[in-house]
């Protein structure tokens, strides 16, 4: 997949979540409990994307490798905020998510074009 209407794309924050065990140690990930059966790590990150038509959907695809925020899949979206414009912020998921990488959300039709929207994700 690729970015859908995005002018730019921003790394604001991005870290590895820790489970209350050793910083490397996934063992608190076992599904199910006991098995042993590893899933790896869960990081959170956050990005600014400029949409470039602002009412329209929009696509971050965390396996892009020219992003600045690279997964192998999206765990959940933790939100989707228009910083620039008040009015644009009644995100609505578009259509069936294509992919466990793609984030795609539509703005709302007061969505400016050049909007900044902040997303914050879950991913591995």
């Amino acid at each position: 997949m690729a970015n859908i209407n995005l002018t730019s794309v921003t790394e604001v924050f991005n870290s590895r979540l820790w489970g209350g065990v050793g910083e490397d140690d996934t063992s608190w990930l076992q599904s199910p409990i006991g098995s042993n059966s590893v899933t790896g790590t869960i990081s959170m990150a956050t990005v600014d994307v400029v949409v470039t038509d602002g009412d329209a959907a929009f696509a971050y695809d965390l396996a892009l490798t020219t992003n600045p925020v690279v997964g192998s899949a999206l765990i959940g979206i933790v939100s989707a905020h228009n910083i620039t414009t008040a009015g644009g912020n009644a995100f609505t998921v578009a259509g069936n998510v294509s992919t466990n990488t793609l984030l795609k959300l539509t703005p709302a039709s007061a969505g400016q074009d050049g909007d900044t929207v902040r997303l914050t994700f879950l991913y591995r």
